[in-house]
């Protein structure tokens, strides 16, 4: 398994393995060290910078200065590997013999300990990743599901999402061959939809393969991406899996777990978010039907989704009066606008409106005002999904920290030479491994309840990860902007992987419940519980 970074750089050379480019000597290269005439060596591949000058993020001076020689090390300061798959093929003019970014990918599986996975960066992996290989919830089956994931997040999304990143909606054929892989099926989390997909279920599928798919994917860094590819399945398809009748599971799952179709959850409005029992779009019964009308608001993948799980009041105000009701994009009195959320466009942000749309009854989802528990289990395992995705934001900004703190230079020496660097690095380390064991542990109570009893019991706990975990992000964000300083906020340098992390941290305070709410509902459960059980 090759590091991240030289699989990146690995990907614009793809169809360039040395084979057909003449080998350059370093003192060829070295005649070419002048302003006009520039050529640099990066990971053994030579090439002419010259007309590069201009734009160089460094200036010109710079990068007439590495004119000449070997500017693999200096070059990481600069720019994010994707600029060599941009350019390779343009720029490159030769090969230093016995090099490139294989020889690089050797000394890294020769230094790697038995049982070891990934970059190797420390702290940049989950324990188990790393040094800590021995675990108590991990088996042989989560290694192999964990292996796939990576390889199809490194070949996949990592290397062309700067390409889409910005556009409307995810790449239709990506999608699809998420569905294909059975990555889609798995965002429900157990028991795997096997009837209502092609792809075959993981050995002994359980919620450890749901957080190793959620957080490999969210290697990728940005919040748009991972709501644009894993929202949908992960909070709204999962209310059909769960509550849906036979009919609707059959009609609407084959075509989402496949990838042809999107689905969305519409549960916030515009004068409802956390406070789920204020909710007020309305469905009444009339002749084998629902006539829906309201508002929703905040929805994500909202304006490409083609069904919508909606929360609907079909009874008297509030939550004993409300159900959960699938809703096609295609029905009449249906329509929807962008909401503009920075930095999110991929994910398709919308204000949807129902003016007098027609539903047949077979829509409804489960039982008739029983909607409020519906939805209540089901920000349970939003809750969960968001705070693995937190999670894992605020261990990229750590890994792309230390990273960036072994090259960058103050004073004569590097970031990591410097105390209060590294003071920032223990704090990000120590709040990131104590979230993870929180969320592990988690993740093991789930899968030694059933649905019902999980309901009973972790709903206050689950509530309490997702909001530390957004705080953990929030501190690696703040940490790690004062580490890279303004290169944090540059698109498309050096700081590219955590530009959009620090951008978006705001994102994941409020979706799946606000801090404030969480946290109140959780120690409401406390007196609670404290009050029937606690000998006081």
């Amino acid at each position: 398994m090759q590091d991240s970074e030289t699989a990146l750089l690995a990907v614009g050379m793809a169809a360039c393995d040395g084979t057909g480019l003449p080998e350059v000597t370093m003192a060829e290269v070295a005649k070419h060290g002048r302003d006009g005439d520039a050529w640099i060596v990066v990971e053994g591949f030579v090439y002419d910078v010259s007309a590069f000058a201009e734009m160089h993020p460094g200036g010109r001076r710079w990068l007439v200065e590495a004119a000449g020689g070997d500017a693999s090390d200096a070059f990481k300061l600069y720019h994010s590997p994707r600029v060599l798959a941009k350019y390779h093929d343009r720029l490159c003019v030769g090969v230093i013999k016995g090099a490139g970014p294989e020889v690089g990918a050797a000394r890294l599986e020769a230094a790697r300990l038995p049982g070891m996975f990934g970059d190797q960066v420390p702290y940049g992996d989950p324990a188990w990743y790393q040094r800590l290989t021995n675990s108590p919830y991990y088996k042989e089956t989560h290694k192999r599901w964990r292996e796939r994931v990576r390889a199809f997040t490194e070949a996949e999304i990592l290397p062309t999402m700067h390409e889409w990143c910005e556009d409307s909606k995810p790449p239709a054929e990506l999608v699809q061959k998420m569905g294909r892989e059975g990555f889609l099926a798995a965002m429900m989390g157990p028991p795997y939809p096997a009837e209502y997909c092609d792809a075959p279920a993981p050995e002994d599928f359980d919620y450890f393969h749901e957080l190793i798919l959620y957080d490999e994917i969210a290697r990728c860094g940005h919040a748009g991406v991972i709501a644009a590819l894993t929202n949908g399945p992960a909070i709204g398809l999962s209310a059909i899996f769960r509550f849906g009748s036979d009919e609707l599971k059959r009609r609407i799952m084959p075509d989402v777990l496949a990838g042809r179709k999107f689905i969305a959850l519409a549960i916030s409005e515009p004068n409802a978010g956390s406070d789920v029992a204020g909710l007020t779009t309305r469905a009444t019964p009339q002749e084998g039907s629902y006539v829906v009308t309201g508002q929703k608001k905040w929805i994500t993948n909202g304006m490409y989704a083609d069904y919508f799980v909606t929360a609907v009041i079909t009874g008297k105000s509030g939550m004993q009066g409300m159900s959960l009701m699938l809703i096609e994009a295609d029905r009449d009195g249906f329509s929807r606008r962008k909401v503009n959320v920075r930095g999110s466009n991929v994910s398709g942000t919308a204000f949807l409106d129902f003016d007098g749309c027609v539903v047949p009854a077979a829509n409804l989802i489960g039982r008739e005002n029983h909607g409020f528990r519906q939805t209540m289990w089901n920000f349970s395992h939003e809750r969960f999904y968001v705070s693995v995705c937190c999670l894992r934001l605020a261990r990229v900004c750590l890994e792309e920290s230390i990273k960036y703190a072994m090259r960058r230079k103050t004073w004569g020496k590097t970031l990591s030479e410097h105390q209060s660097i590294r003071m920032k690095i223990a704090a990000m380390v120590r709040a990131v491994e104590q979230q993870q064991c929180w969320l592990e542990f988690i993740a093991f109570q789930m899968c030694t309840m059933d649905h019902a009893e999980a309901n009973s019991k972790i709903g206050d706990i689950v509530s309490l990860i997702k909001v530390q975990s957004s705080k953990v992000y929030e501190l690696c964000a703040r940490e790690t902007t004062q580490i890279f300083g303004g290169n944090a906020l540059y698109i498309g340098g050096v700081g590219s992987k955590i530009e959009p992390a620090v951008l978006q941290v705001k994102a994941y305070q409020i979706p799946a419940g606000a801090e404030d709410v969480m946290d109140d509902f959780a120690a409401r459960t406390v007196f609670k519980l404290a009050r029937k059980y606690a000998k006081l």
